[in-house]
């Protein structure tokens, strides 16, 4: 089935919790405009102040928080759920595409076991798409959950690090079973 243009942008911008309103007149035709009028919402925003592990980063638009909620193992897959407030100064908008906020790049989030030298990437489904939160918007300056799934360490991997980007990693998390 081929979809037409107009129908496939629509079906995106939905899909992404995206308006189909244009860019908005401070920067035309800017990635970072492309965010929904409207802060994104979400089923369930974790608890900033309940992380395992938390650090603030120079990020390219401004200082971002990030937070390591949860690494869960369940079965034959591991769900890490992270807390990312943003800050953006001089941005009018609610909200920005992770792809703005990062300059052209999706931050890429990576599981470390420094034991068995193994590194995990996020699962992707039969369609190639990554099972992640790397390309939704972000809220500004409030605190935003990402999720990501990966395949599971062995049972007898306690701990692993946590890669966001090129940002220095949260050694030593907790895998939960």
């Amino acid at each position: 089935m081929r979809l037409q243009w107009p129908v496939c942008a629509v079906v995106l911008a939905l899909s992404a919790g995206c308006s189909t309103a244009g860019p908005s007149e401070e920067s035309p035709g800017s990635p970072e405009t492309a965010a929904a009028t409207q802060a994104p919402q979400s089923a369930q925003v974790a608890d900033p102040a309940k992380v395992l592990a938390q650090a603030t980063f120079d990020g390219p638009r401004g200082k971002f928080e990030l937070g390591v909620v949860s690494l869960t193992a369940r079965g034959r897959l591991a769900d890490l759920t992270l807390t990312m407030t943003p800050h953006y100064p001089g941005f009018a908008e609610k909200s920005v595409l992770a792809v703005g906020y990062f300059t052209g790049v999706y931050p890429e989030v990576t599981l470390v076991d420094p034991v068995n030298l193994k590194r995990y990437l996020v699962v992707k489904d039969s369609a190639g798409a990554m099972l992640g939160a790397g390309n939704e918007a972000y809220n500004i300056d409030r605190p935003n959950t990402l999720s990501y799934t990966f395949a599971a360490p062995p049972g007898d991997v306690g701990t692993l690090d946590v890669y966001f980007a090129s940002f220095p990693p949260f050694r030593g998390v907790p895998v939960t079973r």
